[in-house]
């Protein structure tokens, strides 16, 4: 498994709510068609606590292998995701492909109504 992780920062005309309300309702159901996605997360930024990089949120996907993810940055679906992010966001995020190291795996997510941001694919 491989995972493309980055920062994400909202336009400044665009408050936090606004940023992720889009997010949330145009650009995930966007983003989810992109080919051999397996997960795909948004992490809102509560605070900094140490370091240099800034961000208000960074965002997670994963892939089955490197292959399935240059795959999906060849697609038209991301293409058009990719055409969708000035809409709401900065295009001056930073992004990497990571291969993950598990020490203590996280907890299994239970349903949480005001959390889920599930769409259709």
């Amino acid at each position: 498994m491989i995972k493309a992780i980055g920062t994400a920062y909202k336009r400044d005309d665009f408050s936090t709510e606004e940023f992720f309300d889009y997010w949330r309702d145009v650009h995930a159901p966007i983003s989810a068609k992109a080919p051999g996605l397996r997960g795909y997360v948004v992490s809102e930024v509560v605070r900094k606590l140490q370091g240099e990089v800034e961000s208000e949120a960074f965002v997670e996907q994963w892939f089955d292998d490197e292959e399935a993810f240059d795959n999906a940055a060849a697609s038209p679906e991301l293409a058009a995701a990719w055409d969708d992010v000035p809409r709401y966001a900065k295009t001056s995020g930073s992004f990497w492909l990571v291969k993950e190291h598990v020490i203590i795996p996280p907890p299994e997510r239970l349903p949480n109504p005001a959390n889920n941001w599930e769409v259709s694919r």
